[in-house]
């Protein structure tokens, strides 16, 4: 389980900031500004990052997410996974809303090779710092 201080640091791809409309497979129909944070496996494992379809005993899988620059607040939710079983999350996503890291990446100008630092405040609160990698 995450514990207050644990911190990471996330690099946008293209996936992740087209992720409504940039598939590999049509599995859905492609929504216009879906965007999620990536989570590496051995940082999800690190710190006890597990998907909201397995839980981690505790049930903490959506946390409170600031931006350090206060262009976003809102809940997280920890989902997807990589290997079946194992319960390890691979993004941080809008909790009910996959659109809601839409509006700060567009401020933010976020591309790809961007950076977001995750960092725990506690057990359910993050906070966001956006690191731009282009002049």
């Amino acid at each position: 389980m995450p514990q207050s201080g644990d911190i990471f640091i996330a690099t946008l791809n293209r996936a992740s900031l087209e992720w409504g409309t940039f598939r590999r497979r049509p599995t859905r129909n492609r929504i216009m500004g879906e965007r999620y944070i990536p989570i590496r496996r051995r940082e999800a494992v690190r710190i006890g990052i597990y998907n909201s379809n397995y839980g981690n005993g505790l049930g903490i899988n959506i946390f409170n997410a600031r931006s350090t620059d206060n262009l976003y607040k809102g809940q997280l939710k920890a989902a997807g996974c990589k290997n079946k079983g194992d319960g390890f999350a691979k993004q941080f996503q809008g909790n009910g809303d996959l659109r809601a890291l839409y509006p700060w990446f567009t401020q933010r100008h976020a591309q790809v090779g961007d950076q977001v630092q995750i960092r725990w405040t506690s057990n359910v609160d993050i906070e966001l710092t956006f690191i731009s990698n282009h002049q």
